[in-house]
C-alpha cells in the first residue's frame, strides 16, 4: 500500500481509536472527572468508545488481511529474483516486502492500542499475555468464528467490546478478550469446529464429574491426533486462567518464568516526561528540529527530515561519548510490548507523519550517569561477561531479554539481592516516557519486594 493512501487509512483509525467515543456523546463534559458524577454519562460514553473500537477493529482487519496477502506476493516475487540472480529486482522486491512488513506492525500497534486502554494502561499485567511466540497470520487463522463470536457476544451486551487477539503484536492467550459492564474483562477461548466443541464437553464432564480416572476412560479410544489436540487445548485454557488470575487479583504464575508474581505498578507513581515531548514534537517545525535532556541523563531529538537531518543526533551522542545504542522511535513498532504512540498526546498529523518517517524522534541515556545514581542509593553496579549475558538470555523470551551493551548486561545488588537490568527498562523510558529517576524507584522497588519474598521463604 503506497504512503499516501495509507496515510489516510491511518488518520481514520487514529480518529476511531482516541476521538470517535468523545464525537458522538449528547453530552459535553471538560474533563473524566466530572464525567463519572454521572452513570448514565459515562455508561454513553463507554458504549460510543467501543462503537469506536469496533470500527477501527474492522478496518485493521480489512486492511492487515490486504497486507498480509501482499507479503506472499511480494516474498514469491522475491524468491523467484533470487532464483534469477536479479540482485536489482532482489534488492527493489525487498524494500517492498519490508515496507509491508512495517504496515503490518503500525496496523498491529493499533489494535495494542485498544488493548492498552481495555486494561488500564497497566504493563505489568498486558506483559502476563505475552509468550515470545510468532506473529498470527490472520488469512490462515479462524478469524471469522471470532467476528461472529464478536456480533453474537454484544447483542447481550450492547455496552461491550471484543477484541480479537491475533490482530494485536502481543496478546497471546485467549481468542478474545471481552469487555463489558456485567461482566468485566474475561479472557476466552473459542469451542470453534466439531472437535473443539468435543473438547470443551469432556474438560466439562470432568470438572462436574470430579472422578480421577475421568479423563484417562473418556480418553482411552481416541487416536493420538485427538489427543495431542486435546493436550493443546488443556495447556492453553490453563494459560488462560493463570492470566485471568493475574488480571483479576494482581497475583500469579509468570508464564515464562513460573515463577509466583505480585503485580506492583499501580502502587507507583511513574513520572514522565510526556509534555516534554509533546512540546518537542509542536516546535520540531520551526526551524527542523527541537533538543532536551531530561534530568540531566536522557537525550531526546525530535526532527523533521525534510528540513534537518536526524544524524546530527548522532554525532551529538558519540561527542558526549554516550555507549548506549540510539533508540529510534519508529522502532517501537516492532516491540510487542512498546507503548503505543498513538496513544501519547500527539497530534493526529505528528503521528503520521512519525510513522511514514518524514519526522523523528531519537533518543539515548548516559548509561554511566544515570547507573551512578543507584550506586549513591546503596546499589552495586556489575558489568556481566559476555557469556554469563548470553546465557542469561538464553532463558528469556522476547522484551524480556536482558539489555546489554557490546553483549554485556548490567546487574544491580544490593542487600544480597541482584537484579538484572531487562530490555523492558528502557522500553519504559524510551515509549512511554517514564523519567530516568522513576524507572530506578521502580528498580528500587524491585528490591524491596524481592527482600520481602526471600524473607518469607527464609522463614
Amino acid at each position: 500500500m503506497n504512503d499516501t493512501k495509507f496515510s489516510r487509512e491511518l488518520k481514520n483509525l487514529i480518529y476511531y481509536i482516541r476521538e470517535y467515543g468523545i464525537r458522538h456523546i449528547n453530552f459535553g463534559f471538560n474533563s473524566l472527572d466530572d464525567l463519572a458524577k454521572e452513570q448514565e454519562q459515562v455508561e454513553e460514553f463507554i458504549t460510543q468508545v467501543h462503537k469506536g473500537f469496533f470500527a477501527a477493529q474492522d478496518r485493521v482487519i480489512y486492511l492487515l488481511r490486504k497486507i498480509l496477502l501482499e507479503q506472499k506476493r511480494l516474498k514469491t516475487s522475491l524468491a523467484d529474483a533470487r532464483r534469477q540472480h536479479n540482485k536489482a529486482l532482489s534488492g527493489e522486491v525487498n524494500q517492498a516486502l519490508n515496507h509491508a512488513i512495517f504496515q503490518e506492525h503500525v496496523l498491529r500497534k493499533l489494535m495494542d492500542a485498544i488493548a492498552w486502554q481495555i486494561f488500564q494502561y497497566d504493563l505489568s499485567t498486558l506483559r502476563r499475555f505475552y509468550c515470545g511466540q510468532e506473529r498470527i497470520d490472520i488469512t490462515d487463522s479462524n478469524l471469522d468464528s471470532e467476528i461472529v463470536f464478536a456480533k453474537y457476544y454484544t447483542q447481550d451486551h450492547p455496552d461491550a467490546f471484543v477484541l480479537i487477539s491475533d490482530l494485536t503484536s502481543f496478546i497471546q492467550i485467549g481468542d478474545v478478550v471481552t469487555i463489558s459492564k456485567d461482566e468485566g474483562i474475561k479472557i476466552a477461548e473459542l469451542k470453534e469446529g466439531p472437535v473443539n466443541e468435543e473438547i470443551f464437553e469432556i474438560i466439562d464432564e470432568a470438572i462436574d464429574v470430579k472422578c480421577p480416572r475421568y479423563l484417562e476412560l473418556r480418553l482411552k479410544d481416541k487416536d493420538k491426533h485427538f489427543i495431542k489436540h486435546f493436550e493443546r487445548a488443556v495447556k492453553q485454557i490453563d494459560k488462560s486462567s493463570k492470566v485471568q488470575e493475574i488480571v483479576s487479583t494482581g497475583y500469579g504464575t509468570d508464564l515464562l518464568t513460573g515463577q509466583k508474581i505480585r503485580v506492583i505498578q499501580d502502587e507507583i507513581e511513574l513520572d514522565t516526561f510526556v509534555d516534554v515531548l509533546k512540546q518537542l514534537s509542536e516546535s520540531c517545525h520551526k526551524k527542523g528540529y527541537s533538543i532536551s535532556v531530561i534530568e540531566g541523563c536522557l537525550l531526546i531529538g525530535v526532527y523533521d527530515v525534510e528540513k534537518f537531518p536526524s544524524q546530527v543526533f548522532d554525532m551529538w551522542a558519540k561527542g558526549l561519548k554516550i555507549e548506549m545504542p540510539i533508540y529510534d522511535m519508529r522502532a517501537s513498532f516492532f516491540d510487542p510490548l512498546s507503548y503505543p504512540v498513538f496513544l501519547h498526546p500527539f497530534s493526529d498529523s505528528f503521528i503520521v507523519d512519525l510513522v511514514l518517517g518524514k519526522k523523528i524522534i531519537k533518543m539515548t541515556l548516559d548509561l554511566k550517569q544515570w547507573l551512578d545514581t543507584f550506586e549513591k542509593e546503596g546499589c552495586t553496579i556489575r558489568w556481566m561477561s559476555k557469556k554469563e549475558t548470553a546465557r542469561a538470555n538464553s532463558k528469556m523470551k522476547g522484551s524480556n531479554k536482558i539489555f546489554d551493551v557490546n553483549g554485556q548486561g548490567i546487574l544491580i545488588e544490593k542487600d544480597d539481592v541482584s537484579i538484572e537490568v531487562g530490555q523492558g527498562i528502557f522500553s519504559r523510558m524510551f515509549t512511554s516516557f517514564n523519567t530516568p529517576s522513576s524507572i530506578r524507584k521502580l528498580l528500587l522497588t524491585t528490591f524491596e519486594y524481592s527482600q520481602d519474598l526471600k524473607k518469607d521463604v527464609d522463614n
